[in-house]
């Protein structure tokens, strides 16, 4: 499993803002904020959304007592935020399938919230209202200065042959599901070097529940890929950003979780689902058969301790040797 990154000093998406203001803040949502009605609703999601799993972690799993509206069913430790938004530049599909970049320019801090809601009110001479997770995560306080950005996205994955409409004569393998993580952030313009592999050392429940946690006392941990035992491949960031699964080597990995124990083996569905996905990574970003890695051998990695993972998934012995071999016996390379 991997160890915490920390608070990410990236941004989310892309390189192109198509969206961006600096301003005074505050904060809203959830049970507390007795300023939003029992019944107020949110601007860009609807109680349909508290059973999307792309959407539902953004609330509780219950309506605080006496409350109807969405507003004061935020779950005030996720990462959201509601800006005045103008729709004819930045519509409401687009700002629900995005994430904002809310930088502290006061400390350098920042991370990617998701768009809920409009405001706040003009008269208060305020550009943002983010989640108290998100202010306590970039140590915010009402009327400081913080920065939203919105980045032009990259879809987060493609079925077609091609993928990603590149040239890549490999299908990406099916991903079962996207499950997105608030625990990302922008690459800073890195390139994909290396893919790195690791344990869940948990279960699939386990580690998709702590890879969609974004709460800022809780590890925030990533990967872009789980691989179930019995081969489904889930989704959880998308490749062109930063995932938060190898401390010191993040920037420029693609890091794949495999469901298992520190003595499992991988399953035989494992091992043809991550040496598709492995061999479709290697082709998508010119990447050498080389630059894949246990966790533990990862060059940059750099936790002090170290770690366990990926255990025994890939041979009895934990080493880099051992993954090597693995690679070289099942991934099929052009």
């Amino acid at each position: 499993m991997q160890n915490n990154s920390g608070i990410s000093s990236g941004v989310a998406g892309g390189s192109e803002p198509i969206f961006q203001v600096t301003g005074k803040m505050s904060t809203f949502g959830g049970p507390d904020d007795h300023r939003m009605s029992p019944s107020e609703g949110l601007a860009l999601f609807e109680p349909v959304d508290l059973i999307d799993p792309r959407y539902s972690y953004l609330f509780l799993p219950a309506p605080p007592p006496g409350t109807s509206g969405l507003g004061r069913r935020l779950d005030p430790t996720k990462f959201y935020l509601a800006c005045r938004w103008v729709y004819s530049q930045t519509p409401r599909d687009l700002l629900r399938n995005s994430l904002a970049a809310v930088v502290n320019p006061q400390n350098g801090r920042s991370v990617s919230a998701r768009p809920v809601d409009w405001g706040p009110n003009p008269d208060t001479n305020r550009v943002a209202d983010l989640s108290p997770g998100v202010a306590a995560a970039l140590g915010l306080n009402t009327d400081d200065f913080v920065s939203v950005t919105i980045f032009r996205s990259v879809p987060p994955f493609v079925t077609g042959d091609n993928g990603h409409g590149s040239a890549n004569p490999r299908a990406k393998p099916a991903i079962k599901q996207f499950i997105e993580s608030p625990n990302q952030s922008s690459r800073n313009g890195a390139k994909i070097e290396m893919v790195v592999l690791h344990c869940t050392e948990a279960s699939l429940q386990a580690t998709l529940a702590e890879f969609k946690n974004g709460n800022p006392s809780g590890r925030q941990v990533s990967a872009h890929y789980v691989i179930d035992k019995n081969g489904d491949i889930y989704q959880m960031v998308r490749d062109s950003d930063r995932a938060n699964h190898c401390r010191g080597a993040n920037e420029n990995s693609i890091g794949i979780e495999h469901v298992g124990q520190p003595d499992d083996a991988l399953t035989d569905d494992q091992v043809k689902s991550s040496a598709a996905l492995i061999a479709w990574l290697l082709e998508q970003y010119d990447i050498p058969a080389a630059n894949v890695y246990g966790h533990a051998f990862t060059p940059g990695y750099n936790l002090p301790g170290g770690t366990s993972c990926p255990d025994k998934l890939f041979g009895p012995d934990h080493s880099q040797e051992t993954v090597a071999a693995w690679v070289s016996r099942n991934v099929v390379t052009s």
